[in-house]
């Protein structure tokens, strides 16, 4: 490159799967942080860190809880036939996620920053031979579904989980894999299960066959991780367009890896590096932590599917509702980003709902 690198790290999101990567891009580009963009340029080397996975959860918290609202109505044709369209739309947009993620890591243009896939490929095969805690899953990952399958497959271990991996993979040809190629296979096999219609008869044969390896898969990504790529440091909150990110933790960070790999180095840092990115004081980290949004997504996302099921109802009572939920919905998140229950770099879980079906609102932000 001739002159000085004046490129910046943004967080650029595409239209049509809703993934979110890190990349450096040069002024004349005219892109900004937090912009949807069609499509990522073949050349142009995207970054992955924690809160990019994260991103996936806004899906399944959709397809959980439409499945608990089932249960609620087993006899209600009219809203099964509701509820199970919501479920497919989320599949589709989890296979959306999956395919790009893995086809990406697979042709090289998208890495793990912070993440040393060697050891990565060695906590994840010692889950599936030797398994993990799972209430030390459920604990570390904000979630309770390790535990919870249990009590519906009283069959499986109590206590140990492990990835059961998909016939088509065997262990010892998968253990003989490079570190990418293990993690672009873990991918597959993931979105391999979310593509299986035989893992929807219900909330618990979801949660058994398809969600738990997806939060296993959270679960070795966060630990093999740098702490400075899981965008909890308070200066890393506020994504935006007007805000400058270029000088906070994470972005710093984000900027030395992809530089790395541009250099065809590894995209993880140094000792030095880790020094130089330290606060001049201690700061203690402020915000939630991995994983536990997706406990406030889920209901939110509920009421935000009522708005859908409101839409076929022309009428003046039903409008009113509608507004009332849209208004609320948009109202308790921003009051949660304040207050740091949800992290500000999180996009609203039901953004698109409120967008389509709330947009009768004068008050009602446009989407992002």
């Amino acid at each position: 490159m001739n002159g000085p690198d004046n490129r910046e790290v943004v967080l650029l999101k595409s239209r049509k799967t809703k993934n979110r990567f890190y990349a450096l891009v040069p002024p004349e580009y005219g892109w900004h942080n937090a912009e949807e963009i069609d499509d990522f340029p073949d050349d142009l080397i995207l970054g992955i860190a924690y809160p990019c996975l994260e991103d996936g959860l806004n899906d399944f918290a959709i397809i959980r809880t439409t499945f608990e609202t089932l249960e609620c109505f087993p006899d209600d044709a009219d809203l099964q036939a509701e509820m199970m369209a919501m479920i497919l739309q989320a599949r589709e947009s989890l296979v959306l996620r999956l395919t790009e993620l893995r086809d990406r890591v697979s042709r090289r243009q998208a890495y793990f920053l912070g993440t040393d896939v060697d050891e990565f490929k060695r906590y994840a095969l010692r889950i599936c031979s030797d398994g993990t805690d799972r209430r030390t899953l459920d604990n570390m990952m904000k979630v309770n579904v390790f535990q919870s399958v249990v009590q519906t497959f009283p069959d499986q271990d109590p206590y140990i989980y492990r990835f059961i991996l998909l016939p088509k993979y065997d262990f010892q040809s998968v253990a003989s894999l490079d570190a990418r190629e293990f993690v672009v296979m873990l991918f597959d096999d993931v979105l391999t299960c979310v593509q299986d219609d035989g893992n929807y008869w219900d909330k618990g044969t979801f949660d058994l066959r398809v969600f738990q390896k997806f939060i296993a898969l959270m679960f070795v990504n966060y630990a093999t991780t740098d702490p400075l790529f899981y965008g909890t440091n308070k200066e890393d909150y506020g994504v935006a367009a007007e805000k400058d990110m270029s000088q906070t933790p994470l972005y710093r960070a984000v900027a030395i890896a992809l530089r790395k790999l541009e250099r065809e180095e590894a995209p993880v840092l140094s000792a030095d590096d880790t020094v130089s990115l330290q606060p001049t004081e201690t700061q203690t980290p402020v915000g939630p932590e991995p994983a536990n949004e997706h406990l406030i997504v889920g209901p939110l996302m509920s009421l935000a599917e009522s708005l859908r099921l409101l839409h076929g109802v022309d009428t003046a009572r039903a409008n009113e509702i509608r507004l009332i939920i849209t208004r609320g919905l948009r109202d308790v998140f921003l009051q949660l980003q304040k207050m740091n229950v949800v992290s500000p770099m999180a996009a609203h879980p039901a953004q698109e709902f409120l967008a389509k079906w709330g947009a009768d609102s004068p008050d009602v932000p446009p989407a992002s």
